[in-house]
């Protein structure tokens, strides 16, 4: 994966420079880190060898060239993080980079929805549906996972269906009895108030079962409990999910089994009450991470 840097974004308090400075300044780590730090690791997480490489890579970089969801850019860049600067607690990481203005870059200004196309799946949205992934599709998984007799995988697909994003259960913790997970800072919710209600008692079952302590994640690594499920391993679990469901794996992804529910819908509704949004077409933009605007860059 890497991200299409173009020399725009090189250019003093833009760009890729003011990501930079803005992962510089907010790092809450054991020690300040220098700006050269910042750009190592941001650049390796776009997908570069270093800055020098991003650097010279941005000067042939051709106009439109694809740009990876933002989901997997986010994770790629904590991932570097994690992997080239010093040890950082999770939540502070999480925050940290779930915060990093993306739309600042010129890749992601110039994605754009035309208006007929975000009323398309507004549309698809508010029925349930998603074109690819099927309520079909989704009810038949259901069925073969309630069959399948493992609480893990029926746990991590009832907090899918409960419209929850992957980094949110991917980091929710044990705290009290309960499984939280951070939406802002110092502020947490229960996992369990997500969870549909027919798969509520399943869940409680995994939570007695799993025997999880204070402070332990919800969804495991299988050969590092100490760490948190990846996203990688996810993905993998997914691609099981749909062999023996029988559906196309590229189309069974977390967010799509998400963005066919009604809690989905219901999320968009409460953007654009919550941001006084005129239109559902504009929230279903901030929602997806879209620019809500024609923006033209120089």
């Amino acid at each position: 994966m890497r991200v299409p840097v173009y020399p725009d974004d090189l250019i003093r308090n833009r760009g890729f420079k003011s990501l930079s400075k803005q992962l510089q300044k907010q790092w809450h780590g054991s020690a300040p880190i220098s700006l050269a730090d910042a750009q190592k690791a941001l650049a390796q997480g776009l997908g570069y060898k270093s800055f020098y490489d991003l650097s010279e890579t941005s000067k042939v970089c051709q106009p439109g060239e694809p740009v990876p969801p933002e989901a997997d850019v986010r994770q790629a860049i904590g991932s570097a993080i994690k992997a080239t600067l010093q040890p950082i607690d999770e939540l502070n990481l999480e925050r940290l980079v779930n915060d990093l203005p993306l739309t600042n870059l010129v890749a992601f200004k110039r994605v754009q929805v035309s208006s007929g196309a975000r009323h398309s799946l507004l549309s698809e949205l508010v029925r349930g549906a998603q074109p690819g992934l099927s309520k079909e599709h989704v009810q038949t998984l259901e069925k073969i996972l309630a069959e399948s007799g493992s609480l893990r995988d029926r746990a991590l697909f009832a907090c899918m269906l409960g419209a929850l994003r992957q980094n949110e259960f991917l980091s929710a913790r044990m705290r009290h009895g309960d499984a939280v997970y951070g939406v802002k800072i110092r502020e947490n919710k229960n996992v369990i108030d997500a969870i549909p209600d027919r798969h509520r008692s399943m869940f409680e079952q995994y939570i007695k079962t799993s025997k999880l302590s204070d402070g332990e994640y919800l969804f495991r690594a299988a050969n590092a409990p100490e760490r948190p499920l990846s996203p990688d391993a996810l993905r993998k679990i997914c691609v099981s999910w749909a062999g023996k469901a029988d559906i196309d794996a590229g189309l069974l992804t977390p967010h799509a089994i998400r963005k066919t529910t009604y809690n989905y819908a219901d999320f968009i509704r409460q953007i654009s009450d919550s941001m006084g949004h005129h239109s559902a077409n504009t929230s279903l933009a901030y929602a997806v991470g879209l620019p809500t605007t024609s923006s033209t860059v120089h």
